[in-house]
């Protein structure tokens, strides 16, 4: 009896395993035949998934740590249109040329782009034959707070001479304002990016036990990705750069007034810099979809009451601080055929909003000469 006890629970476990593994073949082959049958349009999410996150275990991100202002695009080459120093555009001398303003854009992913607002007002402002040169420097890194745009700002934008920084640092703040419990340096919400980094400075997706138990699933089983684009939508967990970079604190409905103060701060300490070096300060407000599209998700009511709070805020600290403003969230309405999402706007909208900037300027005196029917914002941009 004591001898056949032990080899009968062996057999137990060994059977239970191999009833495991049967049971997690037939559900994948039985998936698969489904989704085959009856939606192609999941099987490719599935496959795009899977080659563009879980291809290979050493994948390289878009981004990369910086030691700074916590990270930065990563430099793909020539072709990539990201230069040097990790920031859309061309690669800009330190020097200032002869007959050349300079101006600094700061922001988030409204920002960032090859063909976002800051290289539509480049391209609007030469346009208009004002007598100089104008070279926009970008510096719109997606998901850039006003903290990281003043750390880049100090160390990178004022290297370059600026005659002027437009800041349009809106939407990305209202998040670590409403912690309970905000640090005066957003260390409450901004954390270094949770990544491997090569000795090349290279990011690379993380590589601990449960990252590759997780990557091999990833590759060989369609219901482990499809349970992933259920549970967290189309980018994974590791490869989020939200996820990468934040931490969640606990968070109130509004921002409370030493939020609201730290923001503040941060925007009158880039006007500093740029007033100390001899640059004018440019802020603006930020736009969004007021109702819904076909496609597009309607931006929920107590966010737009958010925003339009912060937008709010701008106008009186730029009244006080006797700063330039450009009003974009005037534009809301007139930009509603070009919103990609929430916040977001396809070429056409960028054109709007720069040329909306350039009317400023001119209404500004910055640039007398700029002809402001040329400028002016239509609801058929050219």
């Amino acid at each position: 009896m004591n001898g056949r006890a032990p080899t009968s629970a062996k057999r137990k476990a060994v059977f239970a395993v191999l009833a495991s593994i049967l049971f997690f073949v037939l559900a994948e082959l039985g998936f698969r035949t489904v989704v085959s049958l009856t939606s192609d349009r999941l099987g490719t999410m599935i496959d795009e998934y899977r080659q563009r996150y879980y291809s290979h275990l050493n994948q390289e991100l878009a981004y990369r740590p910086h030691p700074y202002f916590g990270y930065v695009r990563r430099d793909k080459g020539a072709n990539d249109l990201i230069n040097p120093l990790g920031f859309w555009g061309p690669e800009r001398t330190m020097d200032k040329p002869d007959g050349t303003m300079r101006i600094v854009a700061l922001g988030g992913s409204t920002t960032a782009g090859p063909t976002a607002w800051p290289y539509q007002l480049e391209t609007v402002l030469n346009a208009a034959d004002l007598g100089s040169t104008v070279e926009v420097i970008n510096l719109g890194i997606g998901g850039w707070t006003s903290a990281e745009a003043l750390a880049a700002f100090a160390m990178v934008g004022l290297s370059y001479d600026p005659d002027l920084v437009v800041v349009h640092c809106v939407n990305n703040d209202m998040e670590p304002m409403r912690a309970v419990e905000p640090e005066i340096d957003y260390s409450h919400y901004r954390r270094a990016m949770d990544v491997h980094q090569t000795d090349q400075g290279l990011a690379t997706f993380k590589q601990d036990g449960g990252d590759v138990l997780d990557a091999l699933a990833a590759q060989w089983s369609d219901v482990y990705v499809y349970a992933k684009l259920f549970q967290y939508g189309s980018v994974p967990r590791r490869a989020s750069l939200h996820q990468l970079t934040t931490w969640t604190p606990p968070t109130q409905p509004e921002p409370s007034d030493v939020g609201v103060a730290i923001y503040e701060r941060n925007l009158r300490s880039i006007a500093a810099l740029a007033e100390a070096n001899g640059a004018a300060m440019m802020l603006t407000t930020m736009p969004a979809l007021q109702g819904s599209r076909p496609g597009i998700p309607a931006v929920p009511d107590g966010h737009l009451k958010s925003l339009a709070a912060q937008n709010e805020r701008l106008r009186a600290l730029a009244v006080r601080e006797e700063w330039m403003l450009t009003d974009l969230a005037d534009l809301a309405e007139e930009l509603t055929p070009y919103y990609e999402d929430a916040i977001h706007v396809d070429v056409r909208g960028e054109r709007l909003k720069a040329k909306a900037i350039a009317t400023q300027l001119a209404t500004n005196g910055v640039f007398r000469s700029v002809p402001t029917p040329e400028v002016k914002p239509t609801a058929e941009p050219q």
